[in-house]
């Protein structure tokens, strides 16, 4: 079972498409996840992210089950691959970690004029 050791805010390097990123990093006992957005000004945007759990410390030692995308219409996608990378609508999406001690839910939002979108990466290597 893969279980969760820390949880922490986080930027990091140019990814494969040349973007740096922030968000949050999940250690667990097989791997390093990362959940972020794309963090560079173009012109008007807005974006970040954040959770809607009050206290990220309650999940360390709870054990991953899954990892799910959900939309603000509540469609809900099961996330296979090891790397996502899309979300360049002005919207929010949410990360949904299910685990042994509840939903650790994170998102990301993105609000642009349509021509400066950021996107989203969730990188993980094990989420069966």
């Amino acid at each position: 079972m893969e279980k969760i050791i820390s949880i922490k805010e986080t930027n990091w390097d140019k990814d494969k498409w040349g973007d740096s990123k922030t968000g949050y990093e999940i250690t667990t006992n097989k791997q390093t996840i990362r959940i972020g957005i794309s963090d560079y000004q173009s012109c008007c945007e807005d974006w970040g992210y954040f959770t809607t759990n009050d206290e990220l410390q309650d999940f360390l030692g709870a054990e991953i089950m899954g990892i799910k995308l959900t939309d603000t219409c509540l469609n809900t996608e099961l996330i296979k691959d090891k790397f996502v990378y899309g979300f360049d609508e002005g919207e929010i999406q949410f990360v949904d970690i299910e685990t042994t001690k509840g939903t650790l839910q994170l998102a990301v939002y993105n609000s642009h004029n349509g021509y400066y979108g950021h996107s989203i990466v969730i990188d993980s290597e094990q989420l069966k």
